[in-house]
């Protein structure tokens, strides 16, 4: 995806589901991100969404995790992980997700 296209969906949405990013955006070490990286999507929270496109034998099993057939991941590029956004969650609704990238994650209460 285009810069102007990861800016325009962070700048635009409070809590941005299924941003463009960056092709390289989960591989990148955080000291060499380029400086917009760091200044319009540092701290802020995004929601992703995976649907099941697994085999048919782990299909119950996605189900009974997530209900809707949907996972809604909450994650944040906050410095967690080196190289990548960090897992903030995962939730069975977009509810959930929206709460987690509101409150932040309940680990970081936890060891916080």
């Amino acid at each position: 995806m285009s810069k102007s296209e990861t800016i325009k969906a962070f700048l635009k949405n409070s809590i941005p589901i299924n941003p463009p990013l960056p092709v390289d955006f989960y591989d990148t070490p955080n000291d060499e991100r380029p400086a917009w990286q760091i200044e319009i999507l540092w701290g802020r929270p995004f929601i992703e969404t995976t649907s099941f496109l697994g085999k048919e034998e782990f299909r119950e099993n996605w189900y009974k995790h997530w209900p809707s057939g949907i996972r809604y991941e909450a994650r944040c590029l906050d410095g967690g992980a080196w190289d990548r956004p960090t897992v903030w969650g995962m939730f069975p609704s977009l509810a959930e997700a929206i709460e987690c990238c509101e409150k932040g994650p309940v680990w970081r209460k936890l060891i916080g």
